[in-house]
């Protein structure tokens, strides 16, 4: 990738959002994948974690009109609320008023933002009654010992957490257990409405990007800006024969430049004999892409004794 062209990208993006993908010592084109990957990977949670918010705020709206009798419950004095959550009211009314609009239940709860909502699941409202309340109210369809407080205001503080993230464009991409909190976030969809759950699986396209991976952006960041080698000609893809592996912690130039790795994969008789046959060999390298193997066409028109394995 020409530098002159990546460090103007890294000036735009910011050098420090860029840096949490470079970590390593990942190559341009490397680092401008992963960021690409952790996109895509944030974009393919928004729909289930904007479910998981509208089915939470709409769901306790309604409990808390039956418990309070009134769809201004937030108004009312049995309402409970903390005094955090009051402020939380106030300033959504007022944040109502700059901009002019009426306030209505409506558009008060879709003013409250999501802390207010899932504040509900702590220790405060568990004292208050009203934690317990909505907890085995708005979840008619969860098993019984997931209606625990304590359990619910940890997944919601989880949830509430990688909704931040990924809607504040940040990386997600190296969370460990980012499956189990994508299965979270549907799940809970689920005890409140299997409908909506359904819906939420139609349009959830999380477990193709994460499972296609690293490969397909990096695929792209190469096709679109491929490595010049010296005299202009695309170098990603060129093969040279070395007398020894490039060992990364000296800092030695490549026969393609500076380059990070250096991994060292053997090739048995046997690797060598499936090619010759015509098969292509894939390579893991570092955990991170693929590279493929096969002899040139001519090899095959004109194939030599197989080897033996």
């Amino acid at each position: 990738m020409n530098q002159d062209f990546f460090r103007k990208i890294e000036n735009i993006l910011h050098e420090e959002r860029i840096d949490a993908y470079r970590q390593d010592g990942a190559d341009p084109a490397l680092t401008l994948a992963r960021y690409s990957l952790n996109m895509a990977l944030g974009e393919s949670l928004y729909p289930a974690l904007q479910f998981a918010e509208v089915a939470l705020r709409n769901a306790i709206h309604r409990a808390m009109t039956t418990r309070c009798q009134t769809d201004d419950w937030f108004d009312t004095a049995d309402n409970r609320l903390t005094p955090w959550q009051k402020t939380q009211v106030s300033e959504a009314r007022k944040a109502l008023t700059d901009h002019r609009k009426s306030i209505t239940p409506g558009r008060m709860v879709a003013e409250l933002n999501f802390g207010f909502w899932t504040g509900f699941f702590n220790k405060a409202h568990g004292q208050t009654g009203v934690g317990h309340y909505l907890a085995h109210t708005i979840y008619p369809y969860a098993p019984f010992d997931e209606r625990n407080l304590n359990k619910l205001g940890e997944r919601w503080r989880l949830i509430r957490n990688l909704r931040n993230r990924v809607f504040h464009h940040e990386r997600v991409l190296h969370w460990k257990d980012l499956d189990a909190q994508h299965r979270s976030v549907l799940e809970v969809i689920a005890w409140i409405s299997p409908e909506l759950h359904e819906l939420a699986v139609a349009l959830d396209r999380f477990d193709g990007i994460r499972s296609a991976g690293l490969e397909p952006w990096l695929a792209k960041v190469r096709r679109h800006w491929p490595v010049s080698a010296p005299g202009g000609t695309p170098a990603y893809g060129q093969i040279a024969t070395v007398n020894a592996p490039f060992d990364a912690a000296t800092g030695a130039d490549t026969p393609f430049g500076h380059r990070w790795g250096g991994e060292v994969l053997h090739l048995s008789d046997a690797h060598l004999t499936a090619m010759h046959n015509g098969q292509t060999l894939a390579l893991d390298v570092m955990s991170e892409y693929v590279v493929f193997l096969r002899l040139q066409p001519d090899e095959l028109l004109h194939p030599r004794e197989p080897l033996n394995p």
